[in-house]
């Protein structure tokens, strides 16, 4: 359908009894362990995939830090692990910085992204010593200022660039641009303009209490195509000289599928003249390191203009969402509207989704020696339509208690769960060694009200 991540491939096998193994680990034994919906993570997985992406980067340009962004996953075994392997931390709120410290990230190990930074999240952040504090608009930058003069520190900051530009009459021969201009043109509102950025940085440099010391743009993709310009401009007439180039996140691993409304049309009308679904073709995504060497050479002359900056990325997605797996248990079948339907313990309330579909690879766990042999929408159990997890997988017969392994469940999961209807699930970490250790434990009825005050 889609690619798993080579990693994660190389860690799953199928037992003499045809269930799923990782590390030699039987993860339908897991599941009748620990109960289901139940989040497994593979360390090797984990740890692979980030010293892969900083051997990427490190490979074309020696001044790298990879910020592992905290929202991604924020569970404190996982951050720990990558602070281990030499991660920075990328933090996007009060929270977010607070986990950083209690996984052990030192301040100096970590930047502060976001646009909403209250007085005293700032001041939190200061009183770290955070190497940088990505600034998105005049107003934050002048709370800022007053913070940092408050606590007698100049502070190093960064302005972030947002690379949006109305497109103007063109827009109207464009669905997703003409969503976006209909939703008030929601990707312009992070950030400043690439208008009103030159302005920006000239008042930012007049701050007695602040450092201007790095320029960001996200996601890298457009951060290739707007920073080099500007830094040229900003240099020649500001004389500022960056210390830190940071090109954001949205680095993109291949493991799940975005599709959109489109794409569903498309393919339901395909299926209806007889042609086969697009939706199960393997999708080509580059290796991060084609990214790594695309992305360096868009940007080295700049970089080179500067006397050679620290290059700061902040990926999350790639390194997690492979990483995790979501085991869950099937509680019926059912014909329903021209299709099969396998209800599932956990849906959207585990596995929120963004704007787009995700469609994720799944496996019949004690069934993984199974070849497929028919179609299944998998359906959660909440009371909504779209409360599903994956649509058109092909598996195995598929009967009531059946262990599905939901592959590449790692990213905006488990840190994005929330408590609709049922309790949030336990996480394991499985090492490469086979031991299991439970990283979130399983909550209760009781956890679930246990801040709720019965006046």
């Amino acid at each position: 359908m889609f690619s798993v991540a080579l990693s994660l491939k190389e860690h799953l096998e199928v037992n003499d009894v045809g269930h799923l193994t990782l590390h030699g680990v039987d993860l339908v034994e897991l599941a009748g362990r620990y109960g289901t919906p139940l989040f497994v993570f593979d360390e090797a997985t984990l740890v692979g995939n980030f010293e892969r992406f900083r051997r990427a980067f490190e490979s074309f340009y020696p001044k790298v830090l990879v910020c592992y962004s905290i929202k991604t996953n924020n569970n404190l075994a996982i951050c720990r692990i990558l602070r281990e392997k030499g991660a920075y931390a990328e933090v996007s709120s009060a929270l977010d910085l607070h986990i950083a410290l209690k996984a052990g990230f030192p301040g100096e190990r970590i930047i502060y992204d976001g646009p909403f930074k209250p007085a005293d999240a700032l001041e939190k952040a200061i009183k770290e010593h955070v190497l940088l504090i990505n600034c998105e608009s005049l107003a934050e930058l002048e709370r800022l200022d007053k913070v940092a003069e408050s606590l007698g520190v100049r502070q190093a900051v960064g302005l972030r660039v947002n690379p949006f530009r109305d497109p103007g009459f063109s827009k109207y021969f464009s669905l997703n641009k003409l969503v976006n201009a209909a939703y008030c043109n929601l990707d312009g509102k992070f950030g400043f303009s690439l208008d009103e950025a030159y302005a920006a940085f000239e008042k930012a440099l007049k701050f007695k209490n602040l450092s201007v010391e790095g320029i960001m743009a996200h996601p890298y993709r457009d951060a290739t195509r707007v920073l080099p310009p500007l830094i040229s401009e900003l240099r020649e007439g500001l004389g500022i000289k960056f210390k830190y180039v940071n090109v954001g996140g949205g680095f993109y691993s291949g493991d799940v599928r975005f599709v959109g409304g489109k794409e569903l049309i498309s393919d339901f009308l395909r299926r209806k003249i007889g042609l086969k679904s697009k939706l199960t073709e393997e999708v080509a995504v580059p290796s991060i390191e084609a990214v790594a060497k695309a992305l360096l050479s868009e940007i080295g002359n700049s970089l080179k203009e500067l006397s050679d900056p620290v290059l700061i990325v902040e990926p999350g997605r790639f390194i997690t969402s492979s990483a995790g797996i979501l085991l869950v248990r099937v509680d019926h079948v059912k014909s329903a509207g021209g299709y099969k339907w396998a209800f599932v313990d956990a849906g959207t309330n585990i596995l929120p989704r963004f704007s787009a579909v995700e469609l994720r690879r799944v496996v019949v766990a004690n069934k993984a020696s199974d070849d497929p042999c028919e179609e299944y929408n998998v359906s959660g159990p909440l009371l909504y339509s779209d409360d599903f997890i994956t649509l058109k997988a092909q598996l195995p017969e598929v009967c009531e208690g059946d262990i599905l392994a939901i592959l590449c469940c790692g990213a905006y999961t488990l840190s994005r769960s929330n408590q609709f209807l049922y309790p949030r699930p336990a996480a394991l970490l499985v090492g490469s060694n086979s031991e299991v250790r439970v990283i979130r434990e399983r909550e209760t009825f009781e956890d679930v009200f246990y801040k709720d005050r019965n006046i």
